[in-house]
């Protein structure tokens, strides 16, 4: 009786051990959803360290602005201070319709708005995951109780308007909001995206309509 009863328990233990490798085997296969927000706004800063002649010019260039996304109708908004090389800075106001192929640029100094035609080859910039990028895993900041989790993943031989090169983004591991969307190629070398202070939705309704006059 005891025989039968040690035997019984050790396949119990058996059983119970192949079903947790099981439900770790499993889990670790499947890939994370991650389902960014399609009408958001933020803080970003974007540069280029590397000062990499392309062009005939310095692909290195900074800029802090004020950033709306509206991936749904694919227009931004962007209020921006950028910096091209050794150039002087500038303030600009950024107005992108990609629906109506149409971009406003107005100089926040001289008042001055010119508008340019988005060529028909170059796409929305969108900030969504791929569905060819890969799950690299996830990355906390900060540390108990108060800290962050995020997803991070990689999208190699990538073309965007910036060239063919290598794609890496973060986004928070819940609700899916970009945090990074930095840049790879052997043409302009390195370039960093971050987004902060985001918010859901449109502060102003009208954030896309074409500035007057």
């Amino acid at each position: 009786y005891m025989g039968a009863f040690s035997q019984l328990t050790i396949m119990l233990k058996i059983v119970a051990f192949a079903v947790v490798f099981a439900l770790v085997f499993v889990s670790a296969q499947i890939k994370p959803t991650c389902n960014m927000p399609q009408v958001w706004e933020g803080r970003r800063i974007s540069f280029d360290p590397n000062e990499r002649v392309y062009r005939n010019h310095s692909s290195e260039f900074r800029t802090f602005s004020r950033y709306s996304y509206d991936g749904i109708n694919q227009r931004k908004r962007i209020f921006e201070e950028v910096r091209f090389g050794s150039q002087p800075s500038q303030r600009l106001d950024i107005l992108e319709l990609f629906a109506q192929r149409a971009a406003y640029v107005t100089n926040l100094e001289t008042r001055k708005c010119l508008i340019y035609t988005i060529p028909p080859n170059r796409p929305f910039h969108r900030h969504d995951l791929p569905t060819n990028a890969t799950f690299e895993g996830y990355e906390t900041l900060g540390a108990y109780p108060d800290y962050l989790t995020l997803s991070q993943w990689i999208v190699p031989n990538t073309t965007s308007w910036r060239g063919n090169g290598t794609r890496y983004l973060t986004f928070t591991q819940n609700s899916c909001v970009p945090v990074r969307d930095d840049f790879w190629s052997n043409q302009t070398g390195f370039t960093y995206e971050e987004f902060s202070d985001v918010t859901l939705g449109l502060h102003d309704p009208n954030i896309f309509f074409p500035p007057q006059g």
